[in-house]
């Protein structure tokens, strides 16, 4: 039988680690010809070993033994990701503690989850149970106790992998490739797969019979270069000399460069943002999307249920294809089902519900107890945000200070926040931080404001961060992610916190909905996000007088700061996000004079040149966003040029003019 038809299955050793590496290392000298990965330390001669920090390099190679340490630390992202490389035949070998006193061992990993000054003994251990009982109930695992003298049998080594060809899925793809570089321009196309499926493998056989027919220029946009590496040793194999060009593009630069290309392959889009995947797709006419739903990636099922639903209404003449049948291992493999269970990499949505909503907080215990309510409140979170991954599982059961509130109707959750409390330092550890000598963890808010804003005292108070808030898709625009974020504080009022916050990828529509609900941006981080090309915002809400003194002066400052940020750090900020930021507050500039008013007169009609009036243009500008409600697109248009120094043509500032000399009329 073809080792990929062949399914895989899993070896627990538990017990003692010495007595267990002392079975797996003889088991390793009986079949010295299985291909190995190592997860954790120990690992024999010429075994590649993989710790937390580098199991990514190892995805897109193959092996048919995978040992998992899991004295070196439960890693549930790890774990997840290297189940994708164990092939069809192959073994999952799991070292853990004695199964019965798992959850008293001092796992190195609960650290992580813990905010300063709490540590690994006030970690949940419900993930870990949840990972016991799904082990223990496996017909596919084996769990050993090498303390009780089990010992290890490894099955047969399964036959060596060959070259594969490409499956009907694959082939389906390619051709699908071609079409939309040789038919009609504006028909994009989309590709949706679970993990193993190999869609950047036949995006790279697409892409090799294409170069073989033309040359063209091809973009490849991911998140990370090691993203498409299956892609780029598939067109090396299949075209090893390539005639035009196939470029790896980071999001950011591309978006920044705008380069013309006559393909544009986005391979891991839901990774992306859908604000910038929908800016490519307007800019370029051959586009294709691909994405991972389920995996270790993230997901990417809000990819599809927003950016798909839009393409469709976009475009007359979009394709939508599934990779359904996998290619390393056995239709229906039962290791692959049962990582699915344990990390509900398979959440789907519900039918919508009628009903009035009602808003309730979860106990963990509760949540872990019913396996219906966590898979609707995490199947929320997968759907809302691409990069909810299996960490973000043991973070919702386990991490503390962590709060779950849902809104459900008729029984089910159809929308749901995650809060957790930062901050409530002594004097001197804040001063510590702010000075750069401590980076407690679990305050990141809080330290942020102090070490990049100067805010020393920022972290002696007390916060209540929402993490992440979701929403079911047909139940929005209807208040209830508003609701979700007043219930929120009206219990961090109760427990006396004195600030609300938040932090995430600054989108207009992102920032309209918290500054709807009462929240002050503080900080714009000045580096752009290689993936998404969003920079992060940082909002704040007061509670009390001294949260109240915080914001204020916090947002004063940003503010004050922001004609000059434009110029530099936030030189690529979203130029339709730039007025919101102003919009509703007081000028900060004071009142425009008679001389500035009068250059910018003299700009509108003509009798000015640009940069001249330049230095007016952006006092008047300031004061006028700031003072009075502006059009959005007529804002943005005066933003790049005059507020982040891009110099426009002779054309854009004909209709700068345009622009000027109408707000002047409003006024």
């Amino acid at each position: 039988m073809n080792d990929k038809r062949q399914t895989r299955s899993c070896q627990v050793l538990a017990g003692d680690r010495e007595r267990a590496l002392a079975l797996l290392r003889a088991a390793l000298a009986a079949c010295s010809s299985r291909s190995c990965l190592w997860f954790g330390k120990a690992a024999p001669d010429g075994v590649r070993r993989l710790g937390r920090h580098d199991y990514l390099d190892a995805l897109g190679s193959e092996c048919d033994l995978l040992v998992y340490d899991a004295h070196a630390g439960l890693y549930p992202d790890v774990l997840a990701a290297l189940l994708g490389t164990l092939r069809g035949g192959g073994v999952l070998v799991l070292l853990s503690p004695s199964w019965a006193q798992w959850a008293a061992f001092d796992d190195p990993a609960l650290s992580g989850l813990a905010p300063w000054p709490l540590g690994s003994a006030d970690v949940g251990r419900r993930f870990l149970q949840r990972l016991q009982d799904q082990f223990a109930a496996s017909p596919v695992v084996r769990i050993l106790d090498v303390d009780g003298g089990d010992s290890l049998v490894m099955p047969p080594v399964p036959p060596a992998a060959q070259v594969p060809g490409l499956n009907e899925d694959q082939q389906r793809v390619v051709e699908a490739l071609l079409r939309v570089a040789t038919g009609h321009a504006r028909r994009p196309l989309v590709l949706t797969a679970d993990r193993g499926r190999g869609k950047s493998t036949a995006l790279g056989a697409g892409l090799a019979q294409l170069l073989r027919e033309r040359s063209c220029r091809v973009a490849v946009l991911a998140p990370t270069r090691r993203a498409v590496d299956a892609l780029f040793a598939r067109l090396h194999r299949d075209l090893p000399d390539a005639g035009g060009e196939v470029r790896y593009w980071r999001p950011a630069d591309f978006l920044a460069e705008a380069p013309d290309c006559d393909l544009l392959v986005i391979d891991e889009a839901a990774a992306l943002g859908v604000p910038l995947l929908q800016t490519l797709a307007e800019r370029y006419n051959r586009v294709v999307f691909s994405t991972t739903v389920q995996g270790y990636e993230g997901s990417g099922r809000g990819f599809v249920q927003r950016f798909l639903a839009w393409l469709n209404e976009r475009f007359r003449a979009c394709r939508h294809l599934e990779l359904s049948a996998p290619v390393r291992w056995a239709p229906g493999d039962p290791l692959e089902a049962l990582a699915t269970r344990l990390f509900l990499l398979d959440v789907e949505a519900l039918p919508p519900v009628q009903g009035v909503p009602r808003y309730r907080w979860l106990e963990r215990d509760v949540l872990a107890q019913n396996e219906a309510l966590l898979r609707q409140v995490f199947g929320l979170l997968v759907g809302a945000h691409y990069r909810t991954r299996p960490s973000d599982l043991r973070q919702l059961l386990d991490a503390p200070e962590v709060s779950v509130l849902v809104a459900e109707r008729a029984g089910q959750v159809i929308g749901v926040l995650l809060a957790a409390a930062e901050g409530g330092l002594d004097a001197a550890l804040a001063e510590a931080v702010c000075a750069g000598r401590r980076r407690p963890r679990g305050h990141p808010l809080l330290q942020s404001l102090a070490t990049h804003g100067g805010w020393c005292r920022a972290p002696t108070l007390r916060l209540l961060r929402i993490m992440r808030i979701a929403v079911d898709e047909r139940h929005r625009r209807t208040g209830i992610g508003s609701r979700l974020l007043a219930r929120a504080r009206e219990r961090a009022e109760v427990e006396g916190f004195d600030l609300l916050g938040t932090r995430y990828g600054l989108s207009p529509g992102l920032l309209r909905f918290w500054q709807h609900n009462g929240y002050r941006v503080v900080r714009i981080g000045h580096r752009v996000d290689l993936a998404s090309a969003a920079h992060s915002v940082q909002m704040l809400a007061s509670l009390s007088t001294a949260g109240a003194a915080l914001c204020d002066a916090a947002g004063a400052r940003f503010l004050d700061d922001l004609p000059w940020r434009l110029v530099s750090g936030l030189a690529r900020l979203d130029p339709a996000v730039v007025p919101l930021l102003w919009r509703g507050l007081a000028s900060g500039a004071g009142p425009v004079d008679a001389q500035t008013l009068s250059d910018v007169r003299h700009f509108a009609f003509g009798r000015r040149d640009f940069e001249d009036a330049l230095p007016s243009l952006r006092r008047w500008l300031c004061a006028r966003l700031a003072g009075q409600e502006a059009d959005v697109h007529d804002a943005a248009l005066l933003v790049r040029p005059v507020l982040q120094g891009q110099r426009p043509s002779r054309d854009q500032i004909a209709a700068l003019r345009q622009v000027v000399g109408r707000w002047l009329d409003g006024d």
